[in-house]
């Protein structure tokens, strides 16, 4: 399946991904299934966010109660 290219050895001896630094906020919704959708919107719709970020709308176990959450990451300079 993979073929040897015949050239040697000449890879480097280690490989290191680069190390960035990033600190994380978390947005949480809570309130109404349709208030939660409308933000969430106005968030993308804004830039602020993509509405695939958020996770589903989840019922809280009050009544008519529902959460979701999503996480946004920086690189520092």
């Amino acid at each position: 399946m993979f073929q040897s290219s015949g050239g040697g050895g000449n890879a480097p001896a280690s490989f290191n991904l680069p190390s960035f630094n990033q600190e994380a906020v978390r947005h949480i919704l809570l309130g109404d299934y349709g208030a939660i959708i409308d933000a969430m919107n106005r968030m993308a719709l804004l830039g602020y966010c993509e509405r695939l970020a958020w996770s589903e709308p989840l019922p809280t176990g009050r009544n008519g109660e529902y959460i979701s959450v999503m996480t946004r990451k920086r690189t520092l300079p």
